[in-house]
């Protein structure tokens, strides 16, 4: 037997799954999922693994290369590090690490 739980942590977050019954009540009791009604039951796919468009660490990026890579993330920084609130380059690796 089996019983529909929805995972509130871990890669799964969010899932909707049926687990054996001893596991899923185990989980609920730790708080890392909630009961589920059977309506909701879809087969659990992790989310895909961000990495990084490019093969080169991020502490030898261009600031051009960071600046499109954040970008591309949706980050903002509205001040930095440097003089006056002036976005240094290491902000803009420190944003992405």
């Amino acid at each position: 037997m089996g019983i529909a739980i929805r995972r509130l942590d871990g890669s799964l977050e969010g899932q909707v799954y049926v687990e054996r019954d001893d596991l899923a009540e185990a989980m609920i009791s730790t708080g890392q999922a909630e009961r589920a009604t059977f309506g909701e039951h879809e087969v659990a796919v992790a989310p895909a693994m961000e990495t990084p468009e490019s093969a080169k660490p991020v502490a030898k990026m261009s600031r051009a290369e960071l600046e499109a890579e954040l970008e591309r993330r949706g980050i903002e920084l509205e001040s930095g590090s440097g003089k006056n609130g002036r976005i240094l380059k290491s902000d803009l690796v420190d944003a992405l690490s």
